[in-house]
């Protein structure tokens, strides 16, 4: 590394002798040999164009340039350390921790199960995890209180990756627990009030964006319910339809949710920002995520 000819190694061997006093004893702590320092201490002079020690064979002292130049050499060579130091506990932080975010959507018991392989093998991670609101969420990843965020419907942005963790079936709960049969088409359904969660786990932005790219109109019920159990409920009251994931319907009739005869599905994601992904247990873990999760998630999302 070098600056307008000076280097990081004339830097420090010259900061060396300074606080030594010595040619051999700056040698010697450096592990280099005694013409090594001489010549990168010559060096600097001439990259600086002013005499830093004064030399005798007495003694070895700074000259009056020395004494304003050497303390700052000194400075930038301690700042290049520190920075050393800060990078690599930043690739193997003593404590290694992973914070994942996931909302209600996806569900604990889920993400952990999804999670236990890695887990496993990597048993000095520490994983912490933080149930939140699907926008706390994702301002919580921009501020980098949280490592990697997991649910639906997160926002695109170019400092982000993301990685698909699984798809899981959308079903319809008709008013009333009417039977709507095996499957029932998107443009029916948006004939018919829909109810909706209060939008902390992405459910209800997810099923707005759904009708949106459908060009279909939502007549949206104007209360909200912050459970999926409640969503049912509603449903059965008659109080309009539901939309709710298959895993999160308890005993409600339901059908099949398709448009162009094709299911229709939410799809889980991991997202993660990359400017983040410095220490070797976090791109231990995306390398999992992009390698592990997806086949594993087969054996646990339900269709």
């Amino acid at each position: 590394m070098a600056m307008d000819g000076v280097t990081v190694a004339m830097l420090r061997y010259a900061s060396a002798v300074a606080r030594l006093g010595s040619f051999s004893a700056a040698a010697r702590e450096c592990g280099v040999s005694q013409p090594t320092v001489s010549n990168a201490v010559a060096d600097l002079e001439e990259a600086l164009g002013a005499r830093v020690f004064a030399r005798s064979t007495r003694r070895l002292s700074l000259t009056p340039a020395g004494e304003v130049l050497l303390p700052l050499a000194a400075n930038v060579v301690r700042s290049l350390d520190e920075l050393t130091h800060e990078a690599k506990m930043l690739r193997s932080p003593r404590r290694k921790l992973l914070r994942v975010g996931f909302s209600t959507l996806l569900g604990a018991q889920r993400l952990a199960l999804l999670m236990e392989p890695f887990a496993r093998q990597h048993q000095g991670v520490e994983i912490i995890y933080k149930e939140c609101a699907h926008d706390h969420m994702e301002s919580r990843l921009d501020a980098g209180t949280i490592d990697v965020v997991c649910g639906v419907n997160l926002s695109a942005h170019k400092s982000r990756s993301r990685h698909m963790l699984f798809r899981e079936a959308l079903r319809f709960i008709a008013p009333h627990g009417a039977d709507a049969g095996e499957s029932v088409m998107l443009r029916d359904v948006a004939r018919t009030r829909l109810l909706l969660t209060d939008g902390s786990c992405g459910l209800a932005s997810a099923t707005r964006e759904l009708m949106t790219r459908a060009r279909l109109a939502i007549d949206e019920y104007p209360g909200h319910a912050i459970s999926y159990a409640a969503l049912e409920e509603w449903a059965e009251l008659g109080i309009g339809g539901a939309l709710l994931p298959v895993s999160h319907i308890r005993k409600a009739k339901s059908s099949a949710l398709v448009k162009d005869d094709k299911p229709i599905t939410l799809t889980y994601e991991a997202v993660w920002r990359k400017d983040l992904v410095v220490g070797d247990h976090t791109k231990a873990f995306v390398t999992y995520l992009r390698s592990v999760v997806s086949r594993l998630a087969r054996g646990i999302a339900p269709t």
